[in-house]
């Protein structure tokens, strides 16, 4: 990558990622100037990555957000969740034999990223200890993440099906947010009947934990719906 792809600050940020801890600024800047490093950028509302097409690489924020969403089988697709700015991406696309990635990445906002190939975060990994550790502590937070993600699907229960997606929903837009799809397709979205799904809500309504005027949602009490 040329360094001049991206300012003063930028470049500074990326040095301080957790990702290059430990290591020498003279071989984080050789990792930065190497050319399987690519810096790119993409216009609010354009695909990074989709099942069928995506690049074998880590990927890191440098500027703007993407939204991560998940195809249902239909042409609809489930939101998921929104990355920010100084985040990495693109751990399930290194180091497998899949040919298709898992979800659909885009950019929620105009965005400049660096993509950081295979190849190279290999390289990385054999000939750095300290980024070879790195690496690993990020796996972990993955795995400890996708667990969390994990306990509320496999959680039976109507309400708790619903409180995990109001969790998730206020990570990232806040105690204030307007849901993203219909009660209808929620309903679809976190199986379960629409019946049900009314009923979750009118009890977490009544119980002064969340307050719905149409499908803007406020969560008035969040440590009470974190606890429940």
């Amino acid at each position: 990558m040329k360094l001049n792809d991206v300012t003063k600050n930028q470049l500074s940020d990326i040095c301080s990622t957790f990702l290059f801890e430990g290591m020498s600024i003279d071989a984080v800047y050789g990792v930065l100037q190497d050319d399987r490093t690519v810096c790119q950028s993409y216009q609010k509302g354009e695909t990074v990555f989709q099942p069928e097409q995506y690049s074998r690489s880590l990927a890191y924020i440098v500027k703007g957000s993407a939204s991560i969403s998940m195809e249902t089988g239909s042409s609809e697709s489930f939101p998921m969740r929104k990355i920010e700015e100084g985040s990495f991406f693109g751990v399930a696309a290194l180091f497998n034999e899949e040919t298709r990635y898992v979800t659909r990445i885009s950019a929620a906002a105009n965005m400049k990223i660096v993509f950081f190939r295979e190849s190279l975060v290999e390289e990385c990994i054999r000939n750095n200890a300290d980024f070879a550790m790195n690496y690993v502590r990020f796996l972990g937070s993955r795995i400890r993440f996708l667990n969390r993600k994990i306990s509320l699907l496999a959680n039976s229960s109507s309400e708790s099906s619903l409180i995990g997606y109001l969790l998730n929903a206020a990570s990232r837009f806040g105690e204030e947010f307007r849901l993203e799809v219909s009660y209808s397709q929620l309903a679809r979205n976190l199986n379960m009947g629409r019946s049900s799904l009314y009923r979750a809500l009118d009890d977490l309504e009544n119980r002064n934990i969340i307050r719905r005027s149409g499908r803007n949602i406020t969560l008035v009490n969040y440590e009470a719906l974190k606890n429940n």
